[in-house]
């Protein structure tokens, strides 16, 4: 037993001891009954002298006063050898989960804080999962997983807008705004009028409106956000310096498709498409292709495929997607598990259902874009599946295919989420499971990938955020165009 417990709670000796004083305090025998040392005759009547010997009620009183102290001291002393006994039968059937039991045991007895039991657990089991070193594990809370599968299926909840946080200048002060990069399709945001290129100035309309810049950017975007059939008030400026108009708008929050591929023909050549995947999700490989069929259909010949900034995403969502430029039964991935197994997945024909719907492969879908003239784009922040990506222009010459840009993230690890319910728990669980790699099995795990054309993205280009920057002013887009020849 550590010393701190033991100052805390005492022994059955220390009971024991506090015990027998209290004893004496409460049941003494009484003051003595002997006479005063010299005898004097009585000069009047006195009381008779007390006899020798201990009296009747105070020979009985005391005798029941021992006979109650013996008891509370036997209890005591029985009573702290059961509390031991009990301790100890608690730490063997927690086994190494004994300090939980005693720590909440302690907290509920002494602590003067409210406890949320919840929440100390959540915390707990979070770092309890970081404790395993595994930089990609987490345990996600049942709200957690929620969203996490409604953001990995390519939903969301809101108004349909994609936000950077940047400034404006109006009537020559400079103010922080969001500036609107994208407007989902079918959106309450689209129906209501809002265009890309319009700053979110304020949350709020009227007297009630408070600046993006005043309030700041985590609390004017929770401020933005929020659940289906809510209202949402906000303030744009569409125009710039003096030249702006201010609108207003209180528009209702609905269920939105996110939006992971943008793609625009470049203006000083429209026979070039720019490509840009945001991330791997559900919705990417529907994206994609009506981005790129969109593309061809106006007199695009040639490609940029930019990954840049793409995190990753899911694994159905990439096979699919690079079926389009493979042969059937070509090398997608090869994953080996803890265990040592062994898996490949090549590309074929496949039916999904539910979700997953948008990544089911056709077999008129497989090699479709195969002999595009392409280019892809990558950088520091390119990873995961995004990394797969372009691993697989490097790997089959058939694609014929240049990479620009500077050497990837390097994770070649692949993660799982397991959801908690079928045990009985809420939540889930992502842990790393295996780790994979492209078909020339050449891993890139802590490497990365190192393009075929190295270009730095120049110091004016990386003082703009990706979103607003020119294609004219992207140093590494304007290389890439180079080999697109």
């Amino acid at each position: 037993m550590s010393d701190e417990i033991k100052n805390g709670v005492p022994t059955p000796e220390e009971n024991d001891k506090q015990e027998r004083v209290y004893d004496g305090m409460l049941f003494g025998s009484g003051a003595p009954t002997t006479p005063p040392p010299q005898y004097e005759p009585p000069k009047a009547e006195q009381p008779p002298k007390p006899k020798k010997g201990v009296p009747v009620l105070a020979f009985v009183l005391s005798s029941i006063a021992l006979i109650l102290a013996a008891v509370m001291v036997t209890f005591t002393v029985c009573n702290a050898v059961y509390q031991k006994k009990l301790a100890q039968a608690q730490m063997e059937a927690s086994g190494d989960y004994y300090p939980f039991v005693l720590f909440d045991a302690m907290l509920e007895t002494y602590s003067m804080e409210e406890l949320n039991e919840e929440e100390m657990m959540a915390a707990a089991l979070k770092a309890y999962i970081y404790a395993t070193g595994d930089e990609y594990a987490e345990y996600y809370t049942a709200e957690e997983y929620d969203a996490l599968t409604a953001a990995a299926a390519g939903s969301s909840e809101g108004i349909g807008i994609n936000v950077i946080n940047t400034t404006a200048v109006y009537d020559g002060v400079e103010y922080s705004v969001f500036r609107i990069i994208n407007v989902m399709k079918d959106s309450p945001a689209e129906k209501a009028g809002i265009k890309v290129g319009d700053a979110v100035f304020g949350v709020g309309v009227g007297e009630s409106m408070e600046t993006v810049h005043a309030l700041g950017y985590d609390v004017a975007l929770s401020k933005l956000q929020g659940g289906a059939d809510t209202l949402a008030q906000l303030t744009v400026r569409r125009g710039a310096d003096s030249s702006y108009e201010t609108l207003p708008f209180e528009i209702t929050r609905a269920k939105v498709t996110t939006t992971s591929v943008y793609a625009h023909a470049l203006a000083t050549d429209p026979t070039v498409g720019i490509v840009r995947i945001v991330q791997f999700d559900l919705t990417t490989p529907t994206q994609f292709c009506e981005a790129v069929d969109g593309l061809l259909a106006s007199g695009c010949t040639k490609f940029v495929f930019d990954v840049r900034y793409n995190p990753g995403g899911d694994l159905c969502s990439i096979e699919a997607l690079l079926s389009y430029f493979l042969d059937e039964d070509d090398i997608l991935i090869q994953t080996r598990k803890k265990s040592g197994e062994e898996e490949i997945s090549r590309v074929k024909e496949v039916t999904y259902s539910g979700n997953y719907a948008g990544c089911s492969v056709k077999k008129s879908d497989i090699g479709k874009y195969q002999d595009l003239t392409k280019v892809i784009l990558c950088n520091g922040s390119t990873a995961s599946a995004a990394e797969l990506f372009t691993a697989t222009f490097r790997d089959y010459d058939k694609l014929n295919a240049t990479i620009v840009g500077t050497t990837t993230f390097g994770k070649g690890s692949m993660q799982q989420i397991m959801p908690l319910m079928y045990y009985g728990y809420e939540g889930a669980l992502k842990l790393t499971v295996a780790m994979y790699y492209p078909a020339s099995g050449e891993g890139y795990d802590g490497v990365g990938i190192t393009p075929d054309v190295v270009v730095e993205l120049s110091e004016a280009a990386a003082s703009k955020n990706i979103y607003e920057l020119a294609d004219a002013d992207d140093n590494q887009l304007q290389k890439a165009l180079e080999y697109l020849q």
